[in-house]
């Protein structure tokens, strides 16, 4: 059974996550995808509870992950500092300290995050737990599915018959 669990946004912990470097090493992408993150609590990692914590740090110039939406959870930001542009499905909306953004898991919750301004922002990131996940990225057209330990990616384009293979 877990405890309490009481963490500020300066304590000390913060990973840096470059997805350029981890999906793109040869640099073929325009957006650079790098935060900082700090993981406050994940069921993904211990098996308990409803709700995936995070806070996140984006610099200058950076996004936080390409444009998606997710069709397996829920997500909510509260932007601690500083502003962002915030892509949705009917257009760019900037967000600023003090906002707080609920995003269905649905074709309405499309979004990223960027930071187009000169300083930091800095926001705490809620998710609903999901063992299983479907992830579409509308500009590019790639579906990710989720399920457990497995996480592959696909284009949209490319569906086959129910019993192809079968």
């Amino acid at each position: 059974m877990r405890d309490i669990i009481i963490k500020n946004v300066k304590d000390p912990g913060y990973e840096v996550k470059n997805l350029n470097q981890i999906y793109d090493p040869a640099g073929e992408h325009k957006r650079s995808y790098e935060f900082s993150k700090n993981e406050v609590y994940s069921p993904y990692r211990n098996g308990e509870g409803q709700l995936t914590v995070n806070f996140y740090t984006l610099l200058p110039g950076k996004s936080n992950y390409p444009y998606h939406q997710h069709f397996g959870k829920e997500e909510a930001f509260y932007i601690i500092s500083g502003e962002a542009v915030l892509k949705t499905p009917k257009g760019d909306v900037t967000v600023h300290e003090g906002d707080v953004i609920v995003i269905p898991p649905n074709e309405n919750g499309g979004h990223r995050l960027t930071n187009e301004s000169d300083a930091p922002v800095v926001y705490l990131d809620i998710d609903t737990y999901s063992p299983s996940d479907v992830i579409v990225y509308p500009d590019s057209g790639n579906v990710r599915f989720l399920a457990g330990g497995m996480q592959k990616s696909f284009k949209l384009d490319s569906e086959v018959n129910y019993l192809d293979g079968e």
